[in-house]
């Protein structure tokens, strides 16, 4: 029995030294991540106009508070949960649990440990969606829409044509893209439905359309402040050589078709 019960430590202790390791790389991978986008931004943007200099002060606002909310969740979910793990593993380690209470005592420690490795993984998922990598833009699209959907507003995907090839940069701009067009109606728009589209005939389009509120288009366009985030879409569009067109009136909902020339179009 004390043989086994030293097992079990050892590999909780094991358990626990690569849950810190996984948080810890994920922390490094999110400071060279968050480095690396605001070198690209600073290099491939001329802060010469009011919109430009908002937009950039948006994204470095938006960054931060990413870094925030992951910071956030490392520490009151990860963190927290280790530090319970650690203090459980003490007490087994200096004998000060008793023996009738052993079993119990293991079991929520491992419990401690599947729960600190899930967050780990939902936190690296969040930075950067594995589907999108193996599986391609659709389907991490797909999988997208189906985590956003809710009682309150569906969120729903189609998808026409044969998938074509992209570069990596124009797969993860087209994701965030689509990911924050979704996001914006669902805090904005007050629709019931949102319905993603991607067309992959001739070229690339991507249609995010919602049955919501609406808004008028140029109004918002004057405003420097409320007009960022049409521009952060159009931005992300260009660097990949993309256009945006917004569609969108008061009481009539928004349609905002982004078209992407392939690599494979021909001129």
């Amino acid at each position: 029995m004390p043989s086994e019960i030293s097992n079990i430590v050892v590999l909780l202790i094991v358990g626990t030294s690569i849950t810190l390791l996984m948080a810890g790389s994920i922390i490094f991978f999110l400071i060279y991540y968050q480095k690396r986008m605001l070198q690209n931004k600073i290099a491939t943007q001329e802060l010469e106009s009011g919109y430009q200099k908002q937009l950039l002060l948006t994204t470095i606002d938006s960054q931060e508070k990413e870094r925030k909310r992951i910071a956030s969740d490392l520490h009151d979910g990860v963190g927290a949960m280790l530090s319970a793990a650690k203090l459980n593993l003490n007490m087994l380690k200096s004998g000060a649990i008793p023996k009738e209470e052993l079993t119990e005592a293991l079991g929520e420690t491992k419990d401690m440990i599947d729960e600190t490795i899930e967050t780990v993984r939902r936190i690296s998922k969040d930075l950067l969606p594995s589907s999108l990598d193996v599986f391609g833009l659709s389907k991490a699209v797909e999988e997208l829409c189906e985590k956003l959907d809710n009682p309150k507003t569906q969120v729903k995907y189609e998808a026409h044509g044969d998938e074509v090839a992209l570069t990596k940069q124009q797969e993860l701009l087209i994701y965030r893209m689509i990911q924050e067009l979704i996001n914006n109606a669902l805090k904005h728009a007050e629709a019931s439905v949102i319905r993603v589209n991607i067309n992959w005939e001739e070229s690339l389009t991507v249609t995010v359309q919602d049955d919501g509120k609406g808004f008028n288009v140029e109004e918002i366009r004057g405003d420097i402040k409320r007009g960022v985030g049409l521009y952060s879409i159009e931005n992300r569009a260009g660097l990949i050589g993309g256009s945006v067109v917004f569609k969108s009136q008061p009481g009539e909902g928004t349609t905002v078709n982004i078209y992407i020339k392939s690599d494979h179009e021909p001129n």
